[in-house]
């Protein structure tokens, strides 16, 4: 189980990605690949990669799964 985000140690937050870096990193966590959420955004899939590559910049993680998990600890829970 994880355990739940605390923003105060957590010294990067989703705030700090743009609109669309989030929309990518939320469709990732969804289990898209790059050529889908291209797909599904009606970007490039080097568009995608270059989101990814900031947002894992932005949020100081080496890769896709370090950055779903950092999502996943400080995303909102939806009631949906």
């Amino acid at each position: 189980m994880l355990p739940a985000a605390d923003p105060s140690t957590d010294p990067v937050g989703l705030e700090a990605l743009s609109p669309r870096e989030l929309e990518v990193l939320r469709l990732l966590a969804d289990g898209m690949r790059s050529s889908e959420i291209a797909s599904q955004l009606g970007i490039a899939v080097p568009t995608v990669k270059c989101h990814l590559t900031r947002t894992y910049r932005k949020l100081g993680v080496r890769n896709r799964v370090g950055a779903v998990l950092h999502y996943l600890r400080a995303a909102p829970v939806s009631g949906d």
